[in-house]
């Protein structure tokens, strides 16, 4: 074996592996995505700069994994879950009158509730934001970027949902302080914690 079948091969598991997550986090358009990226980047490889960039194939293959990869943004990415996004108004509602429900309030809990405020009014901003620049990503890199931008993303800690970890703190020290938000709110907001 030469080292350019080894760096493909490399390639190609990498995409594998990539892949497995996606498909372990239930996001299988993601998946799918990946392992072609990564099959793409190993033909490509193989087949070599100048033969890869005349192949009227790979060009296709480029052009599918692109638009697989821009619709998984719009099927995974929290700035397009709707319920996520309107529990922030409905947390942020709360959050704002926390006081007349939490008293006598402590000092911790008026702490969260000045960031609390904050973060889930700009919560759905930044999620946003976050949407932008995958589509850029999905837009401008292609699959061989894409595979490394992935490995990157993936090795790096998400920005977290601050929004959901302030509703989640004040929560845990009041436990009246959401009461017009019912269960399923809740746990949306929960389990966005988590990350």
């Amino acid at each position: 074996m030469n080292i350019r079948n080894i760096i493909a091969l490399i390639f190609f598991l990498f995409g594998v592996v990539l892949s497995g997550i996606s498909f372990y986090n239930n996001q299988p358009l993601v998946a799918l995505t990946l392992i072609l990226a990564g099959g793409y980047t190993a033909i490509t490889i193989l087949l070599g700069v100048v033969d890869s960039l005349s192949n009227e194939y790979l060009k296709i293959a480029a052009a599918v994994i692109g638009i697989l990869g821009l619709i998984s943004v719009f099927f995974y990415n929290k700035a397009f879950d709707r319920n996520l996004q309107g529990t922030y108004y409905a947390v942020l509602s709360d959050m704002v009158s926390i006081d007349q429900r939490c008293k006598p309030m402590s000092p911790e809990l008026s702490n969260i509730q000045t960031f609390g405020i904050a973060a889930c009014a700009a919560q759905g901003n930044s999620d946003q934001l976050g949407a932008v620049v995958d589509l850029g990503k999905g837009l401008y890199f292609g699959p061989t970027v894409t595979i490394l931008d992935t490995g990157i993303a993936q090795a790096a800690s998400n920005s977290p949902n601050y929004c959901a970890r302030a509703f989640k703190a004040a929560d845990d020290l009041c436990k009246t302080a959401f009461f017009s938000m019912n269960n399923a709110s809740k746990r949306i907001l929960i389990d966005a914690a988590k990350y």
